[in-house]
């Protein structure tokens, strides 16, 4: 089974002069990848959003159905990265927990083989965070709030040098003693983890890449 991957933007709906100006305007952001960017006019800045389904192939309710990352170009110097995770079920969010419940992005930020970062998500007295960690120290460098939008979505943000990346991948990991699939078998602990993409990583557009020292 492989994951499907999805490009959206949003569309202009201006005068056809106005929007063949605005596509000559964006050839050159275009061109390094294969996503779309519209602006809703000549004069704003591009949004760059990628989605990517998943199978419904894992037990426990933190089977990953669809994830999305949006790009913000607010100028040249900032840009808002948005993380989005949507699940086949739905689960109470303060179930999740650090060890054995949550969600993480592994961010490859250096374009050098594995991640940098990480952003794990999970509940810290009954309410969702979303924890930026170093892979290298396993400090916590940031914290940032988590949007619940409903019982299988939730989405996180912040700015690109934080949280961008040149690539990434999810992952969702769910245990509970008293779950039959992701409980325990015969006294050992069974974990159900799902993964997207199912095979290597999702590129992310250039306005995403953060800058390095």
């Amino acid at each position: 089974m492989h994951s499907t991957i999805f490009r959206l933007s949003r569309t202009a709906r201006r005068l056809q002069l106005t929007a063949l100006a605005a596509v000559v305007l964006l050839g050159t952001l275009v061109a390094p990848s294969s996503s779309t960017a519209t602006p809703s006019s000549v004069t704003a800045q591009p949004t760059y959003t990628t989605v990517v389904t998943d199978p419904n192939d894992t037990d426990g309710p933190l089977d990953l159905a669809r994830v999305k990352h949006r790009i913000r170009v607010i100028d040249r110097t900032h840009t808002r990265i948005g993380y989005t995770v949507v699940t086949y079920s739905p689960y109470a969010a303060r179930r999740l927990n650090i060890r054995h419940r949550h969600f993480v992005i592994e961010l490859n930020r250096d374009n050098h083989p594995g991640a940098e970062r990480n952003i794990r998500v999970s509940s810290v007295s009954g309410s969702l965070v979303g924890e930026v960690i170093s892979n290298a120290t396993r400090e916590t460098l940031a914290t940032l709030g988590v949007q619940r939008l409903d019982s299988r979505t939730i989405r996180i943000h912040g700015p690109r040098d934080l949280i961008g990346a040149r690539s990434y991948f999810w992952t969702s990991t769910f245990h509970a003693r008293e779950s039959g699939h992701c409980g325990s078998d015969g006294g050992y602990p069974v974990t159900c983890q799902d993964v997207v993409p199912e095979r290597g990583w999702i590129r992310m557009d250039r306005p995403a890449w953060p800058t390095l020292p």
